[in-house]
């Protein structure tokens, strides 16, 4: 096989000339040679210069992207079969880096919109591995690349230092070496003189700055691989280049001695300090030798080491912080933490940076602490910023040191604690510094976790947490308790142990206070926000970190012995503490286990039934008549109800209920009492239980819901005739509940809005029984006004999602596409209904209903019916604006206007109805009640402003008066969008 593939070869050489071909056979004859060598290269190796000669032919003048790109891999693997020093390809190098020399750098000519199956960076980065690919290209690509990185093209000057980069790792030592002088000179010209105005660009200026900055990046880069593979026996040759060089010493004396110290040169050299001290123990021992302690020096003698105040600027005056000596240093530190962290083993002790780091380290740990004393202004100058901030990071390097390197950091390691924490508990004022402090603390504690420093995990334990933690355990404390709490929140996610320290101190104070609350109105919203920190903050972050579950399992365990115990449950109700604990009992409960679920719901069941005033064995028996169901009940029987239904509300469909029969009939007894709570418990059974097979030997759930709902509805509309389908004893049930409506039945609107979360609960599932629910709905939608619009704004509830119930967080059962179908299915009724109706006070009401249907149905849902309710939608939008109450409905239409403006089909509707629309539009313009849905309308011109010319152009004049008018918004944001929609139309339709 490999003598024919011989042959094959022999036979393109004698008789294929490549460049006379058509690209796309040049293209083939690439390909096929390039698989040739990839996987026959034994066929190739024992050929001579001629096979050589005859791909320099075949590449040379090649313009094609695709054939370029084949050519360079060529060149590639061939040169990789020719390693010997005498052999072919030495011969041939010069020849063919000349060739490939010319398309360097790469630059496309071609148009955007050609299809050329290679991109760029692609045919470049093919180059750079035939630069790369041997290291006979040394002496030609070295001073190539060198000479172009004093061209002012941008890209040139970027390729050229990744060429260099790559070519520095493939070439080698022995070879680089010869080049090095050449290669820090030109990486210094790059890195200290070239500014944005020197690159030719046709961007703007911010784009020049990026190039700038993308270059500067790249030559660092290049400067650190340099410094770890330039070197021969002499391994001092490239960093004396760097220490010894005239301009780096001149540089280092300017920026520690002149008074205005900020600038690129500083940043320049800040980075070559960090990348030569940072590549290797032995040249951050040279760095450190040769500048540390001076830069130590200098910093003590301008901060006036023993001088009490302190004071930060750029000059040189006795007690002023040298900025430019700042820099350097923390830049030094944090490249022998680099070294240190790279050599798993520690640091030898004949190492010197390390010695040297230690004589002065009292000194500059004393520094950076007295920079963090300097007292808070009003307004602190850029540089007094600068110098904190790096006064900081100090700080943070040096306690993120591995402790292995030497037993003296840890008295070190103990003040850098005690310093940042007392900067958290006293320097709050000052909230740049307060925050960097913070975020500093919390590093530190990250550090000692993933290095496994267990001794100082124990000190930041002692230091840090304890104090920490102690902020938020009191009420009164003069530092604000949103501080206090972020505090221990941030210490906390250092590690989990920690957290876990965090969320203990904060629920053993919330239950210390809850059973202590005295009356105040400050103690008991300091009892919230702990609740409402612990549910919002700490919860989520246990949720995505792990450990959180037996701390859920507690907390709820102790707030429910809270809860039996009648005086707390009075104080808790008398303060207005039932919402929080709501919220918090069901994201507690919704983080749990099925198993732990159980227990609670079981320690809930029975502190309700031994504290509640109704008859719980009545209760657990059958589903009660509603002469039984409304009974008086007290205040602490409704806080019951609630903190039950919120451990109901974050169950898991799994979990098993005891009880099923007493709580239905519990929470039924407060939904005829328009308490929605209990509407919340009850939609959340039906959703997740409803053909649970536990209940098969009882009353099965659907038929208890078909009494349930022929309650509500007896109450709401008592000359309802809605057909039911329900067993005889459901019949009896129904019976009894109309018989009983002079009774002390709670709010209808309240009631309609606890069938409106059952009917939720339903939809959600995709059970049939809400078809019921919303037939109801729409009944109601011709009663009384109050009643009609409660039935309306039901639709909004059922169709809407929610944060308190019934979402995937609290692991409802979600049926796909449910309010497509939904929509669907109301959709033409609704249509039907506006078409039976004359009367205004109910048309409104059920466009009421309909927006609140069509602005939470998918908006791809909606344009697939555009042409069937734009127009009315649009007819909406206009009879609902005039109302106050409506604002956020006409705005979440006009979102779904805006999405039709999107779609090509919605377009096409809209521009059939183009006259209408714009005449709303404008009136929207001028929306008194809400400044985003002016803006929106202005925004739907803009959009329309690309339509036919044919179609629009009579609304001209229309959108512009529009326009104009809106200039004079108060909103600024109205007025930006009024002028891009007067340019637009004007320039659109000049």
């Amino acid at each position: 096989m490999v003598a024919d593939v011989k042959r094959l070869v022999e036979a393109f050489i004698a008789d294929v000339q490549v460049q006379s071909l058509a690209a796309a056979d040049r293209k083939m004859c690439f390909e096929i040679f390039s698989w040739i060598l990839d996987h026959y290269p034994e066929a190739v190796k024992t050929m001579d210069d001629e096979l050589l000669y005859w791909i320099c032919q075949s590449i040379d003048e090649e313009k094609d992207p695709e054939c370029l790109k084949l050519s360079f891999h060529v060149v590639e693997v061939v040169m990789k079969l020719f390693p010997d020093p005498s052999g072919i390809a030495d011969q041939f190098a010069s020849d063919l880096f000349e060739i490939l020399s010319k398309y360097f750098p790469v630059y496309f000519t071609h148009g955007a919109g050609d299809n050329l199956g290679v991109t760029r960076d692609e045919l470049s980065r093919a180059l750079m591995h035939a630069f790369c690919t041997s290291p006979y290209f040394e002496p030609f690509a070295i001073p190539l690349l060198l000479d172009k990185l004093s061209s002012d093209l941008p890209l040139a000057k970027l390729d050229s230092l990744k060429y260099l980069d790559n070519c520095i790792h493939c070439y080698g030592a022995d070879r680089m070496v010869t080049h090095a002088s050449a290669i820090w000179f030109k990486l210094k010209e790059v890195l200290f003189s070239l500014s944005s105005d020197q690159l030719l660009s046709s961007g703007s200026p911010k784009d020049a700055e990026n190039n700038k900055n993308q270059i500067i990046s790249e030559a660092e880069h290049c400067l650190k691989t340099a410094v770890t593979y330039i070197h021969s026996s002499d391994r001092d040759i490239f960093i004396n280049l760097i220490l010894l060089d005239e301009d780096i010493v001149n540089n280092i004396h300017s920026v520690t001695t002149e008074e205005n110290s900020i600038g690129s040169s500083l940043q320049a050299l800040g980075s070559v300090v960090s990348i030569l001290a940072g590549s290797s123990t032995y040249l951050c021992t040279r760095v450190f030798q040769a500048h540390f302690k001076r830069l130590v020096d200098i910093l003590g003698n301008s901060a006036g080491f023993d001088s009490q105040h302190l004071s930060i600027a750029n000059g040189s005056s006795p007690a002023s912080i040298n900025y430019g000596a700042l820099y350097l240093s923390v830049q030094m530190l944090s490249s022998c933490r680099e070294v240190a962290v790279a050599s798993r083993e520690g640091v030898p002790a004949e190492e010197s940076w390390w010695l040297i780091l230690e004589e002065k380290l009292d000194q500059i740990i004393h520094l950076f602490g007295k920079l963090l004393t300097i007292d808070s202004q009003p307004t602190q100058s850029a540089v007094r910023k600068e110098c904190i901030s790096f006064a900081v990071k100090g700080l943070l390097i040096l306690a993120t040191i591995p402790e292995q390197c030497s037993l003296l950091l840890e008295n070190a390691y103990e003040n850098i604690l005690l310093m940042l924490t007392l900067v958290i508990t006293s320097k709050y004022e000052n909230a740049h510094l307060w925050r960097l402090s913070l975020k500093t603390l919390t590093s530190i504690g990250s550090s000692a976790v993933e290095l496994h420093a267990s001794k100082r995990e124990m000190v930041y334990n002692r230091i840090v947490v304890d104090k920490i933690i102690r902020l938020a355990e009191s009420c009164d404390a003069s530092m604000p308790l949103n501080l206090r709490l972020e505090a221990c929140f941030e210490v906390g996610t250092a590690s989990v142990n920690y957290m876990l320290r965090v969320a203990r101190s904060l629920e053993e104070t919330v239950i210390t206070n809850i059973s202590q609350v005295n009356g105040s109105i400050e103690c008991a919203d300091y009892v919230t926000c702990l609740i409402d920190f612990y549910s919002s903050r700490l919860l989520p972050w246990f949720f995505t970190s792990g450990g959180l579950n037996e701390l859920a399992l507690s907390f709820a365990l102790r707030l429910w012995d809270e809860i039996g115990d009648l005086v707390t449950l009075d104080r808790i109700i008398s303060q207005g503490l039932l919402d929080s604990l709501m919220m918090g009992m069901k994201l507690l409960v919704r983080v749990c286990t099925e198993e732990q679920q159980s227990l609670i719901v079981q320690k809930a069941c029975g502190i309700v039934s031994s504290m509640l005033s109704l008859p719980v064995k009545a209760l657990t028996r059958h589903l009660l008549s509603v002469d039984e169901l409304v009974p008086a009940h007290s205040v602490q029987d409704t806080a019951l109800v609630c903190m039950l239904s919120s451990v109901i509300v974050g169950l898991w469909p799994q979990t098993p209920v005891p009880e099923m029969m007493m709580m239905i009939n519990l929470f039924s007894v407060f939904l005829l009492n328009g308490h929605i709570p209990a509407a919340h418990a009850l939609a959340s059974i039906f959703n997740k239980y409803l053909q649970n097979s536990e209940f098969s030997h009882e009353i099965k759930l659907d038929k208890i819901l078909d009494v349930i709902l022929g309650g509500c509805f007896s109450i709401v509309l008592p000359s309802s005739n809605l057909k039911m389908s329900c067993s005889p004893a459901a019949t009896l049930d129904n019976a009894n509940f109309s018989d009983s409506l002079p009774g002390s039945i709670g709010s209808k609107i309240d009631i309609l809005c606890g069938l409106a979360w059952i009917g939720k609960g339903l939809l959600m599932r995709g059970d049939e029984k809400v078809k019921e629910i919303s037939l109801f709905l729409l009944k109601c939608l011709s009663s009384d006004a109050s009643l009609a619009t409660a039935a309306a704004d039901a639709f909004h509830v059922m169709m809407g999602d929610s944060e308190v119930c019934l979402n995937k967080k609290f692991h409802a059962r979600i049926k796909f596409l449910y309010k497509q179908r939904f929509f669907s299915i109301l959709m033409p009724i609704f249509l039907s209904k506006l078409k039976e109706t004359s009367e205004l006070t109910t048309k409104l009401v059920i466009y009421r209903a309909f927006g609140h249907i069509i602005t939470n149905a998918p908006v791809s849902a909606v344009i697939t019916e555009a042409h069937q309710i734009l127009l009315v939608m649009i007819d909406i939008l206009a009879k609902l604006s005039v109302d106050i109450q409506d604002k956020d409905l006409v705005y979440s239409l006009l979102l779904v206007l805006s999405g039709m403006l999107m779609d090509e089909k919605g377009k096409e509707c809209i521009v059939e109805n183009i006259r209408i629309i714009i005449s709303v539009l404008a009136q929207l313009v001028s929306y008194p009640h809400m400044m985003v849905v002016r803006e929106t309308a202005l925004q739907c011109f803009v959009a329309m402003s690309s339509f036919p010319h044919s179609k629009v152009y009579r609304m001209r004049s229309q959108v512009l008066q529009a326009a104009i008018k809106a200039l004079d918004d108060k909103k600024r944001a109205v007025r930006q969008e009024a002028v891009r929609c007067r340019q637009t139309w004007q320039s659109s339709f000049a």
